[in-house]
């Protein structure tokens, strides 16, 4: 599976997970933000909570 391919396919799984919070497949979007963490190198919080997804915001400064 190519970069791309696998890209569109984490970030089909991880939109598939959303909704409101009574009806979100919480483990299921937490499995699938850490993927598409890791295909991004998206940098993990310095308390091993999650990824600073923020920072590559747009507008966001200090982006790495």
């Amino acid at each position: 599976m190519t970069f791309k391919e696998r890209v569109r396919e984490a970030i089909a799984n991880y939109m598939h997970t959303e909704g409101c919070s009574c009806c979100r497949d919480n483990k299921g979007h937490e499995a699938n933000k850490k993927v598409l963490a890791e295909l991004l190198d998206v940098i993990e919080y310095e308390d091993g909570s999650g990824y600073d997804f923020s920072i590559y915001r747009k507008g966001a400064k200090n982006v790495p």
